[in-house]
């Protein structure tokens, strides 16, 4: 009988193990494009934690710096005017989006929506809009907001208004971790024993 509670803990304990690989978090922060100056930083392209950010245009990305009367207390990722912006796995893992944090970057006054569209793996498409606040851009700073089944994703986008930009920062995003082959065969072993431990059982 202690035998059989041994084994069935043993097994209990590598299902577990096995099963126990967690979802990779990161969150971007840009703080690479940290610089003092009054001007702002222009880019083509931006990676950070395995994640990518390109542009619809050429040299689209931006992020004002320290001194320039846009930044918003942290480096942000903003764009140009109408342009869109796409971040995705560098590896081409699916991910999923939960947090972001926005701050007003070059806009006229008043509160103004910001819309977020993920793209499915096999298809489909989630959206989500946030409103961001504020009469203009002047001691601005960056506010939190939370994602709702932005998961199972291949990419996420944002467009920049006409009248209105914005800055992105603080984006919290996670990837499964892929088992390792380790952990495979502790669960098959883990199985095998349940089974063994039932048949005995049944046997009895």
């Amino acid at each position: 009988m202690k035998t059989l509670t041994i084994l069935r803990s043993a097994a209990i304990a590598a299902v577990f193990a096995a099963g126990a690989a967690q979802a990779q978090q990161s969150v971007i922060t840009f703080n690479a494009l940290e610089r003092s100056g009054f001007d702002t930083t222009f880019l083509d392209s931006y990676s950070e934690a395995g994640y990518k950010f390109d542009n619809n245009l050429w040299y689209s990305l931006s992020s004002p710096k320290q001194n320039n009367y846009t930044y918003a207390g942290s480096a942000g990722l903003s764009a140009e005017v109408g342009s869109i912006t796409t971040m995705a796995r560098a590896d081409g893992a699916a991910f999923s989006l939960n947090k972001i944090s926005l701050a007003d970057y070059i806009s006229a006054p008043g509160a103004y929506d910001v819309t977020f569209v993920g793209a499915k793996v096999g298809g489909g498409t989630v959206s989500q809009t946030f409103t961001v606040g504020g009469v203009n851009n002047l001691n601005n700073n960056f506010n939190n907001y939370t994602f709702t089944g932005f998961n199972n994703l291949v990419s996420a986008s944002w467009q920049q208004g006409l009248l209105h930009t914005y800055q992105v920062d603080n984006i919290g995003a996670s990837v499964s971790a892929v088992p390792e082959p380790g952990a495979c065969a502790m669960l098959l072993a883990g199985l095998g024993l349940l089974g063994f431990m039932r048949r005995r059982k049944n046997a009895a």
